[in-house]
């Protein structure tokens, strides 16, 4: 290994040589004087080369790294997409075309048919009555008032089942009674009746035909004949729909003239 001696090192050296030089100059003139032991002893120590030893080190030099340098990547150019032209087509030359002649049309016409009035309702010659009803000649005045009487024992005897049906209990039969004098007996029967008043007629005779067979049994009970009782459902039927039919047929006999 090699010694290094730094300038430092060397200065002592240098020092001790010339104390020598002057040592020996001044032995020549003068006996030599003692140098105190302490003196002597600081020069030596002073004068005592110190030697450093540097153990050099090793140091690997350094290595370099390989840095990969990015390769440029080859960008691809546009390539041009051929574009197709259009070719000129050939348009058809126009064809003379001939035109059909107009022909004479014979437009019909239509011819209005005479509008036929509505078909009057078919209404029978003869209205239902009974063996005991009187027939008389048409009198408007005393229709209208049988009329209105029919509406008022209508309009009772609804109101004598409406009280059955809620609570059970039977209706006066000499009211009964009298409504069945009215309806058989006493209501008459027209000859020659108008026919503008037919169509009321009959609607009236008719309807003292149902209520008389419907009310067979009560006039059977009421009048001591006997009988197994009254089914009401049929009465209370008639009656949601004649009474006020009678009210309706009143107002329309005031409106004839």
């Amino acid at each position: 290994m090699s010694k290094r001696l730094s300038l430092t090192q060397l200065f002592p050296f240098v020092l001790m040589i010339l104390v020598v030089v002057v040592s020996v100059s001044c032995s020549d003139n003068q006996p030599a004087a003692e140098l105190p032991t302490e003196v002597i002893a600081e020069v030596t120590n002073t004068l005592a080369p110190t030697v450093t030893l540097v153990a050099p080190t090793n140091t690997p030099p350094p290595t370099p790294t390989d840095t990969a340098t990015p390769v440029p990547t080859d960008t691809p150019e546009p390539t041009a997409t051929p574009t197709e032209t259009p070719q000129p087509t050939d348009t058809p030359e126009p064809t003379n075309t001939a035109t059909p002649e107009q022909t004479a049309t014979t437009v019909a016409t239509a011819t209005p048919r005479a509008t036929l009035p509505p078909p009057t309702p078919t209404v029978p010659l003869t209205a239902p009555t009974f063996p005991e009803t009187p027939i008389r000649a048409w009198n408007a005045e005393e229709y209208r008032s049988y009329l209105s009487q029919f509406r008022d024992s209508m309009r009772s005897f609804n109101s004598e089942m409406t009280i059955f049906e809620q609570t059970g209990k039977p209706g006066d039969c000499g009211t009964f009674l009298g409504w069945s004098r009215l309806w058989i007996v006493q209501s008459p029967g027209y000859t020659d009746v108008p026919n503008q008043w037919w169509p009321l007629y009959y609607e009236w005779r008719s309807m003292l035909k149902q209520v008389v067979n419907l009310t067979t049994e009560v006039r059977n009970i009421c009048g001591g004949s006997g009988g197994e009782g009254v089914e009401a459902q049929p009465l209370i039927d008639f009656l949601s729909w004649a009474y006020p039919r009678s009210e309706q047929m009143v107002i329309e006999a005031a409106a004839i003239q």
